[in-house]
């Protein structure tokens, strides 16, 4: 019997916890009052780069471009070791 009362009773007790009103974030979205900014037109490629044709370059000078950069006062190029060293 009392088993049966204690869940009820946890329920209400939990229940009283709840706040009455709903949050402020929820509700807003559901406000007429609430400013939004006019719908701007955005061209479909805003923001695109061109990707025109170009001649082939060296691939190992394009390496070192997109490489990690040695320090050149501690020598760390791979200048050495591009002429055999």
């Amino acid at each position: 019997m009392i088993r049966l009362f204690s869940l009820p009773a946890l329920g209400l007790g939990l229940a009283a916890c709840v706040p009455s009103h709903h949050p402020s974030y929820l509700v807003s979205a559901a406000d007429p009052a609430v400013g939004t900014r006019p719908p701007a037109y955005s061209s479909v490629t805003a923001g695109i780069r061109g990707y025109d044709v170009v001649e082939p370059l060296d691939w190992r000078e394009l390496n070192r471009r997109v490489g990690p950069q040695g320090d050149p006062e501690r020598g760390d190029s791979d200048d050495a070791a591009r002429r055999g060293r």
